[in-house]
C-alpha cells in the first residue's frame, strides 16, 4: 500500500554551518498513532551531509512502518449504514541523494529518491535552480521533477490489481523569496503537476446494493437484493494546481518569530483545498527555543468521490483503469476539515549538538451528511531528533 498519503512527518531539512568541510549527521523518531486501534506509523531517519567549497551532498535513509485498521469502503451487506474496516501491514524503505553547488550568484542542486513497498515502487528525480538578485535581497528559484511509480500486483492478494500497473508524475515549481526589511521576509511558491497511468488505491473498493429480477424455471419472477463490491475506478489523469505564501517576522525585543502562512491546493477533479498556519518561533535563552504551532486545513470533496454507489444512478463495472464512470469510496478524497496543533522544543546542547522534541494533535472532521464520523481519525504525533555537526 502507498502510504505516503496517510500522513505527513514533519522532518525539518538538515542544516550545519556554512564552514567548508563541515560535516553533520542527524537521526530522528517520529510516530503517528491514529486512536481506536487505528493507522500507526513508526518512522525512523537517517541524514548525513557534507560540505567541501561551494558544493554540498547528502543521503536521507528511511524506513516507514506502517500497520492498523483502516476503512475499505465497502459496507455490510443489504445495510449502507455498517461500514467494514480491515488490518493493515506495510513497511516503506527511502532513499534519497542531493547534490548542490553555489556558481556565482546561483545555486544548482539535483536529487534522487527511491522508495519500495511490498507493493509499490517508486523514482523520482528533481532539479531545482535558484538565483539571487537585488543584491541579495531576492532569490528566484525554479525547479522540475519526474517521478516514474509502479504499483506492484500484491503476492498475498487483496488488491484489485492482477498485474503491475504504471503511474507517471511531472511537477514544476517556481518561488521568489524576498527580504522585505531587517526583521521580515516574505516568500511566493505555486506549481503545477499532471499525473498519468494508473492512479487509483488497490485496496480500496466500493459497495452498492442492487436489485436483481429472477425468473424462475416454473413461471413467474421473484425480486432478489444483493450487495456487490467493486475495486474504485478513479480517472487516470490528474492536474494539480498549488500556490503558497509565507510571511516571517521577527520581533527583537520579544526575541521571538512569528510565521504565518497560506496554501492553496486544487485539481481538476474538483478537490480544492485551503491551508493556514501560524506558528510563534520563542528563543527562551541562547540555547532554548520553543515553536507552538496550529494549522487548520478545509477541502472541498473529489467530483468522483461516493460513501456508496446505492442511489447514486451509477452502476460499479469492475474497471480500473480510469474509462466509464469514475468513483471512489475514500474518506480522504471527501469533503472535510482538519485542525493540528503541536510544539517544537529545540535545545543546543553544545555547540555543535541540537536535540527536539515535537508533539503533535491531529482532528478530522467530515463535513458532508453521508460519510460515517467513524472514518475520520483523531492522531497523536511525536517525534524526537538528534543533529551532531563535525
Amino acid at each position: 500500500m502507498e502510504f505516503r498519503s496517510l500522513f505527513f512527518p514533519a522532518f525539518p531539512a538538515l542544516t550545519v554551518g556554512a564552514a567548508s568541510g563541515q560535516d553533520a549527521l542527524k537521526y530522528r523518531f517520529q510516530l503517528y498513532q491514529e486512536e481506536g486501534d487505528r493507522i500507526g506509523v513508526e518512522s525512523h531517519y537517517l541524514d548525513y551531509e557534507h560540505r567541501w567549497g561551494k558544493t554540498k551532498a547528502s543521503v536521507r535513509l528511511a524506513i516507514d512502518t506502517l500497520s492498523g485498521m483502516t476503512p475499505t469502503g465497502t459496507h455490510a451487506v443489504g445495510d449502507d449504514t455498517d461500514f467494514l474496516f480491515q488490518q493493515i501491514d506495510d513497511e516503506r524503505k527511502v532513499v534519497v541523494a542531493t547534490i548542490e553547488h553555489e556558481v556565482d550568484d546561483y545555486t544548482l542542486s539535483f536529487e534522487y529518491a527511491h522508495s519500495e513497498e511490498e507493493d509499490y515502487r517508486s523514482n523520482a528525480v528533481t532539479a531545482r535552480v535558484s538565483r539571487q538578485f537585488n543584491q541579495k535581497n531576492t532569490t528566484v528559484t525554479g525547479g522540475v521533477s519526474f517521478a516514474f511509480d509502479e504499483v506492484l500486483a500484491s503476492p498475498t492478494g487483496g488488491t484489485s490489481n492482477f498485474e503491475d500497473e504504471d503511474k507517471d508524475t511531472f511537477d514544476l515549481s517556481v518561488g521568489v523569496s524576498q527580504i522585505l526589511g531587517p526583521n521580515t521576509l516574505l516568500d511566493f511558491n505555486a506549481g503545477y503537476g499532471r499525473s498519468e497511468g494508473y492512479l487509483s488505491d488497490p485496496y480500496r473498493r466500493i459497495s452498492q446494493i442492487r436489485d436483481f429480477v429472477v425468473i424462475s424455471p416454473f413461471g413467474g419472477e421473484q425480486t432478489i437484493t444483493n450487495t456487490l463490491n467493486f475495486a474504485e475506478n478513479r480517472p487516470d489523469e490528474q492536474d494539480r494546481f498549488v500556490a503558497k505564501l509565507n510571511l516571517r517576522h521577527y520581533f527583537e525585543q520579544a526575541g521571538a518569530a512569528l510565521n504565518g502562512s497560506y496554501r492553496f491546493f486544487a485539481n481538476n477533479h474538483g478537490l480544492q483545498g485551503h491551508t493556514f498556519e501560524l506558528k510563534w518561533i520563542q528563543q527562551v535563552n541562547p540555547q532554548l527555543s520553543v515553536t507552538p504551532y496550529l494549522r487548520y486545513y478545509r477541502q472541498s470533496a473529489a467530483d468522483f468521490y461516493f460513501p456508496t454507489l446505492t442511489g447514486t444512478g451509477i452502476d460499479g463495472t469492475g474497471l480500473i483503469d480510469g474509462s466509464g464512470e469514475n468513483y471512489s469510496s475514500d474518506y480522504r478524497i471527501s469533503e472535510q476539515e482538519a485542525l493540528t496543533y503541536g510544539v517544537r522544543m529545540a535545545w543546543e546542547l553544545r555547540s555543535n549538538v541540537i536535540l527536539d522534541l515535537q508533539v503533535e494533535r491531529y482532528e478530522i472532521n467530515g463535513l458532508d451528511s453521508d460519510t460515517p464520523d467513524s472514518f475520520f481519525p483523531t492522531a497523536n504525533v511525536i517525534s524526537a531528533g538528534i543533529q551532531w555537526s563535525f
